[in-house]
């Protein structure tokens, strides 16, 4: 009986491995899937559709007469790679998204991301 306990409750640990690598990560930011890029189109999208997709960014800064908008993301796991990312979007004068992309570092200092 012991036997048959001890061999369910390591099946149920390793069943569910995946849903327990990420349980208690520290979170900084806001995160931006893949799926959210993917409703963005540029060249049509406005600030509107970004900021009703994603949420109001973190930072703000201007070059010239492009505003960009930067969506900072940082998560430290316990178990697996840490993320430390900004999503990035670009806006001409009259708010249409003009690119999109992700960089690596988001400017959240923790020394558990390399910085």
């Amino acid at each position: 009986m012991l036997r048959t306990s001890i061999i369910l409750a390591v099946l149920l640990l390793f069943s569910g491995c995946a849903n327990i690598v990420d349980f208690g990560a520290y979170t900084k930011g806001t995160e931006v899937t893949q799926a959210q890029m993917d409703l963005l189109t540029i060249n049509k999208s406005k600030k509107s559709d970004v900021e009703r997709i994603i949420g109001y960014p973190q930072r703000k800064s201007s070059v010239g007469k492009t505003e960009i908008w930067y969506y900072d993301f940082t998560k430290i796991r316990h178990i697996g790679s840490n993320i430390d990312e900004s999503s990035v979007f670009e806006f001409n004068k009259k708010g249409i998204l003009t690119k999109k992309y992700k960089t690596n570092g988001s400017n959240n200092s923790n020394p558990l991301t390399g910085k």
